[in-house]
């Protein structure tokens, strides 16, 4: 594409050039004979600066939004949080008590490993793009299959909401008591609680999550705990209601460690943890560990991407505007170096020259910064999907990014108009 359109804007004047008509460009002279083509070079000066508005008016939104994810809370801390995947396979952990039995003996030494301040399992893992939906039903509200609500669910161990750092607000969390043995248990987040249970206290209420490990099917289980909101799918994701399965009850094989460590770099851990980890199981590898700082920076990754692209292209398309209009305005000054010579020696004064050549040029800039900010219309439309805390039609951005185009311009349009100011009128009358 660069290369076509460097030989189609190549071609078209020198095409121009090639059928031209000598005599009649003397009689006429060089202004009548370029009339045509001045329009045409003024056509593209306002096409370029109105598209460099609309790239650089996107931009700035874009990076408006990226800037206030990231100071998003995503309801947890992630500062010396480490996590990994452990997977105990189906052959050798066939039953629930097995699985739930590996946990039992994993964490404890996990938990005792120098530097760990605590360490959980959930799955699915925050921030992960992985989610878990089960359909549920509740106690004091029964519908029939079918017409049941359904939810966002984790299956967590005992302290993986203090490793997390996500609060308990009611109740309490899972405890080592609550095990297959004992009464079902579960907690819900705070929006569950105010959309299901409005003006009620959720603790001791019963909800029959649609979700089963064994032959025994889904249980009726008591709230026990409500708990903060956390923004499990992504940060621009508007909270949900979520529900909350004990690991101790709920045996899932596949799970992921979260490791609270007071390091720095929480990472400086794995060997420590692949150990504990082989000590139990030595079959069982340990996978995906990373730190939550990158699993929270590769959930940005998308926004970024978006900002970054589209910041480049309109400050190119900045930098190639300034070029433009500065080239455009520069070849009409030399064009017109004999009118120059010919007011400058009637009396004109070198402000005024400057004048009509910055005018001229602003002209073409005002038309072009008003189809620019109507393309911008269009555009933010067409983004809007992708922006978080920030209006698609910003007031505040359109105006500064107009301005800082129509300053820019004006600076590419004032160096030529300053050149034709300081024009000898005698050399120019001279040279014509």
């Amino acid at each position: 594409v660069s290369l076509l359109t460097g030989i189609l804007f190549g071609l078209v004047p020198a095409l121009q050039s090639s059928h031209s008509d000598p005599s009649q460009a003397l009689r006429d002279g060089a202004r009548g004979n370029l009339a045509g083509r001045h329009r045409l070079r003024d056509s593209l000066v306002v096409v370029e600066v109105a598209l460099a508005l609309v790239l650089l008016i996107g931009a700035g939104l874009l990076l408006q939004s990226f800037a206030r994810l990231g100071q998003v809370n995503p309801g947890f801390r992630t500062e010396g949080l480490l996590t990994a995947r452990v997977d105990a396979p189906d052959g050798a952990y066939p039953k629930a008590r097995d699985v739930a039995n590996f946990y039992s003996q994993l964490l404890p030494r996990l938990r005792a490993i120098p530097g760990v301040k605590s360490a959980s399992t959930v799955v699915p893992l925050l921030l992960s793009t992985s989610n878990i939906t089960t359909s549920f039903d509740l106690e004091q509200n029964p519908k029939a299959e079918g017409d049941q609500d359904s939810a966002p669910l984790r299956v967590a161990a005992t302290d993986y909401f203090p490793t997390m750092g996500i609060p308990v607000l009611r109740g309490r969390s899972f405890a080592e008591t609550d095990t297959l043995e004992t009464n079902p248990v579960m907690l819900v987040n705070e929006r569950f609680a105010q959309k299901y249970f409005p003006g009620q206290d959720a603790i001791g209420k019963r909800v029959k999550p649609g979700w089963s490990v064994d032959s025994a099917g889904p249980k009726m289980r008591e709230i026990i705990g409500v708990v903060g909101n956390v923004r499990h799918r992504a940060l621009n994701a508007d909270f949900t209601p979520e529900m909350y399965l004990p690991l101790a009850q709920v045996p899932f094989g596949i799970a992921f460690l979260a490791i609270r460590a007071d390091l720095a770099d929480p990472t400086v851990l794995t060997s420590a943890i692949r150990a504990e980890l082989a000590a139990v199981d030595r079959s069982i590898p340990l996978g995906q560990v990373r730190g939550y700082d990158e699993i929270l920076s590769r959930s940005l990754a998308r926004s970024r991407f978006n900002a970054t692209l589209l910041t480049i292209f309109a400050s190119v398309a900045l930098l190639l505007t300034a070029i433009g209009i500065y080239g455009v305005m520069a070849y009409s000054v030399a064009q017109r170096t004999s009118e120059i010579g010919l007011r400058m020696a009637l009396g004109a004064e070198g402000n005024a020259i400057s004048r009509l050549i910055v005018g001229e040029g602003m002209k073409l800039v005002a038309l072009s910064l008003a189809l620019g900010l109507a393309g911008s219309l269009v555009l933010t439309r067409a983004i809007g999907t992708l922006l978080y805390g920030v209006d698609a039609w910003d007031p505040l951005t359109f105006v500064s990014l107009a301005l800082l185009l129509g300053g820019v311009a004006f600076l590419a349009c004032w160096i030529p108009a300053r050149r034709a100011a300081r024009v000898d009128p005698i050399i120019a009358l001279r040279g014509n």
